[in-house]
């Protein structure tokens, strides 16, 4: 079963191209066009990663995060937010409510793959780790 990407982005063009892309790098997909539509999709789907832009209706990327967050089944869950919003300040935010990376637009789509690769790299050698301490612990 491929490790499933949510793509969280009000651009039409954008959220295709990115998860036209993911799909062939082999990753199962689910997109959102908002950041409720997006929260719902976390619950409904539970991904391994989030893309995510910031400027979206509804919800911001930063609130939708900053409520992903408070779930403890995906305080760990990997966050890469893809997005027009470059500045210093906005970057330091959405470091502070809890993304891995933080891509500007415009983006190179080989860039993003590597990234998240990195990222569900790293989050499954985490996972791995913890069940092999977890049963050592019950041995």
């Amino acid at each position: 079963m491929p490790l499933t990407v949510l793509v969280a982005e009000d651009d039409l063009g954008t959220r295709l191209s990115v998860s036209d892309y993911l799909e062939l790098q082999g990753y199962g997909v689910v997109t959102a066009e908002n950041g409720q539509k997006a929260l719902e999709t976390v619950g409904q789907y539970q991904p391994h990663l989030i893309v995510t832009d910031i400027a979206m209706p509804l919800l911001d990327g930063f609130e939708f995060i900053r409520q992903v967050r408070r779930q403890p089944a995906f305080r760990l869950l990997p966050v890469i937010f893809l997005t027009a919003r470059n500045n210093t300040e906005e970057r330091i935010r959405g470091y502070q409510v809890g993304c891995d990376a933080y891509l500007p637009k415009p983006f190179e789509l080989a860039e993003l793959g590597a990234v998240v690769r990195n990222l569900l790299e790293r989050a499954q050698m985490i996972e791995s780790e913890w069940r092999l301490r977890l049963r050592s612990v019950e041995t």
